[in-house]
């Protein structure tokens, strides 16, 4: 399995400083690393380094990418021989949120999912909700203010904060129930083919639950307690796009040191 990361936007060669410490820890461990421009990919040109061989699996390692930027990715890796281990759909299965929630609704926020042209706020009215947390299909507002909206007046306001500071809403827009959750309790699952795994913490029921549920082949299950001693469910994710949070690297890389040993 060759693990693909973005480089250094003037280094072709070295890897982008984020993921270094990764990238280190996969190549002490064996693994085979390519890389390529994150930016050049963007604007149509892939050129990856050193190149794939033919009938190698392939698992991208950086930055989010959209849908029909992934289904372009995945496709120029089949084109060059490669079997990439997460399809564009499987992608999108835990990277938009409306691809995952059906399956897992009695573990997380209830959410009602909009379109950009839709009265969200009379609509969250008319069902007696006085606020909610609003994000679109992928990402909330971190910044100015962020997404907890707590008075319906604000939610034009918060909407048009999310376009600002992400430059497009992707996907469409959801709004969650609002839940209050202790962060500390936060903790990221990664998840491959049914197998959970924690850096050495137990795996809870929501996230086996997740396991059985969800078909894509590799993504991440944030869960936080919620203040009434509840676990929850915060979001999924692809694997691929995922950051570490607070794993270790050389934690994660034994990781996909097992993904890599189920392929053979």
């Amino acid at each position: 399995m060759r693990l693909i990361y973005p480089a250094d936007t003037f280094r072709p060669k070295v890897v982008d400083e984020t993921y270094e410490e990764e990238y280190e820890a996969a190549k002490e461990a064996g693994f085979s690393v390519s890389l390529f421009n994150f930016e050049e990919f963007q604007a149509g040109s892939f050129k990856v380094f050193p190149p794939i061989e033919a009938g190698e699996v392939t698992l991208y390692r950086g930055w989010m990418m959209t849908g029909p930027e992934y289904t372009r990715f995945h496709q120029a890796l089949t084109t060059r021989g490669a079997s990439p281990l997460t399809t564009p759909e499987e992608y999108l299965k835990c990277h938009h949120l409306p691809g995952w929630y059906d399956l897992l609704k009695p573990f997380t926020a209830e959410t009602r999912f909009y379109t950009e042209a839709d009265d969200i706020a009379a609509d969250l009215a008319s069902v007696g909700w006085t606020g909610c947390f609003m994000k679109d299909y992928v990402k909330s507002l971190s910044t100015d203010g962020g997404s907890v909206v707590s008075d319906l007046s604000a939610l034009e306001s918060v909407i048009q904060k999310m376009r600002k500071y992400r430059g497009q809403i992707e996907g469409g827009l959801c709004a969650r129930h609002l839940e209050d959750y202790d962060a500390s309790t936060e903790r990221r699952f990664f998840v491959f083919r049914g197998r959970a795994f924690g850096d050495g913490t137990e795996v809870p029921l929501p996230v086996m639950e997740a396991a059985s549920q969800i078909s894509s082949p590799f993504f991440t299950v944030d869960v936080a307690m919620r203040c009434d001693g509840v676990l929850r469910i915060i979001e999924l994710g692809d694997g691929q796009v995922s950051d570490r949070k607070h794993w270790g690297s050389h934690d994660f890389v034994r990781v996909l040191g097992d993904v890599k040993s189920a392929l053979k």
